[in-house]
């Protein structure tokens, strides 16, 4: 038997919206706390509400259900204004498939592991320009380090002088972007309007706009990343292995490559999603081993036992038993996305319940991470959960799950060993005074407050 929309808060969709906007994580507690495993919300723009889903069952039925019936792309439309209607985030279907297929082989297997050099480089660069004593915004060098990371993994080294523009213009857009202003345009606005205000904003008095520094870092962005993507199709490519060289070379089934406009989107996606959301990770982890000392002492023990006083190497990392599961620790109790969405393109039943079309199926990451059923003491920082531990995909899905986890996933996880045990083992950190941590929303990503601040107490384990 089956029942109709779960209930929900009964609000006007504009209080809804401006909640989830402000308080997401609470938000999602009460709800649970009122409604229970399924609830559903009303926002302005949809006909049909979000209707949030955290039993394990349903969400494997977001998983398996057929792409063409549920649909990544639409669900995610609100970014289309900022990654183009060509990134892989908002395709779906065919589109979405071959994308898919010419993206992955950069990403795959040895190949990502020849960025390990890179990243542990781009890490001591960093470290070398911490003083010692003074406090800093940990999340701001993260950005740093991870941006300079998937440049030099799309473009490839050698490049310098070309990247630094872009490298500024990313800077300043993502700042902006994540700022209060972008995320209520980028939340708020729908896309075809918000693509509108981007056009008159870049011109006679929509200069003035507020969000017009916005508009003009994005125009920057774009131009920078064609005029690379120009340069690039004109030269020998012969032996590069950077993602856009192999973007370049790669054909379809058909023997289509392509074109301008897919790749700046591609490249897009990747600048955006493949440094902010692994550099917010990277800020948790250190809250967390921070706020637990004796957990961070035998986290230390093990790299020097594995690392010693060398450099890092990519064939330490498997020997990292515990700071692999520190990470998914993290991304278990602070995930950067609390949710995974989907459009129903036809009525179905999800959870027992039925949903029409139109409506948005959230599988929610932060509520099924923290089901004592599943998790237990699940507010309690416990990495030793994952040592050693095979865990359910409809338990833990931090990248999302299906046809439409995320690509970058074991590229990311990579990433993250290499910089943690480099910092962890060539600098010792402390909290910095001030504040209680708490999630502040930083775009579509929920990041630690006021940059994460640390103190660098020493270099040396």
């Amino acid at each position: 038997m089956t029942r109709a929309l779960p209930d929900g808060p009964t609000d006007r969709p504009w209080r809804s919206m401006v909640r989830w906007l402000r308080e997401p994580l609470p938000m999602l507690d009460d709800l649970s706390a009122r409604y229970g495993t399924a609830f559903s919300i009303k926002v302005p723009r949809l006909p049909q509400p979000m209707v949030f889903f955290s039993d394990p069952a349903a969400v494997k039925q977001i998983w398996s259900g057929d792409p063409e019936d549920l649909r990544a792309g639409e669900a995610n439309v609100i970014l289309r204004s900022v990654l183009g209607g060509n990134s892989l985030l908002l395709l779906d279907g065919a589109r979405h498939l071959r994308e898919r297929r010419l993206m992955l082989p950069p990403f795959h297997g040895e190949r990502m592991k020849a960025y390990g050099t890179a990243m542990r480089d781009a890490t001591m660069r960093e470290l070398e320009r911490w003083p010692i004593g003074k406090t800093i915004s940990f999340a701001e060098s993260m950005q740093s380090i991870t941006l300079e990371v998937i440049m030099r993994t799309i473009f490839g080294v050698g490049e310098e002088a070309k990247l630094a523009p872009l490298r500024d213009a990313l800077v300043r857009w993502t700042t902006l972007g994540t700022s209060r202003i972008g995320t209520a345009m980028l939340l708020l606005v729908p896309p075809d309007q918000a693509e509108r205000l981007q056009r008159f904003a870049r011109s006679g008095l929509g200069r003035l706009l507020p969000w017009a520094p916005l508009v003009s870092a994005q125009q920057e962005t774009d131009r920078l990343v064609r005029e690379l993507i120009a340069a690039r199709r004109v030269e020998d490519t012969t032996g590069r292995e950077d993602v856009l060289s192999m973007l370049l070379a790669a054909r379809d089934e058909r023997g289509q490559r392509m074109t301008d406009d897919e790749l700046r989107d591609e490249m897009l996606t990747m600048l955006v999603a493949g440094h902010e959301t692994t550099a917010t990770t990277l800020a948790w982890t250190i809250h967390h081993l921070l706020e637990h000392p004796a957990w961070l002492a035998k986290v230390r023990a093990q790299l020097a036992e594995v690392v010693g006083d060398r450099p890092v190497e990519p064939g330490d990392l498997e020997r990292l038993t515990l700071l692999d599961a520190t990470i998914k620790e993290t991304l278990r109790l602070t995930p950067i996305i609390p949710l995974v969405a989907r459009r129903v393109a036809k009525p179905m039943t999800i959870g027992g319940y039925d949903l029409p079309v139109g409506a948005i199926a959230m599988a929610s990451i932060y509520l099924v991470h923290r089901r004592a059923d599943l998790w237990p003491d699940p507010t309690r920082f416990d990495p030793m959960r994952f040592v050693g531990a095979k865990i359910d995909p409809t338990h833990y899905f931090p990248f999302g799950g299906g046809t439409r986890r995320c690509l970058g996933m074991a590229f990311a996880n990579y990433e993250m060993k290499v910089v943690l045990a480099t910092v962890l083992s060539r600098v010792q950190l402390g909290a910095a005074p001030g504040p209680r941590i708490k999630v502040v929303r930083r775009g579509i990503t929920l990041a630690p407050s006021d940059g994460m601040p640390v103190v660098v107490t020493r270099r040396g384990a």
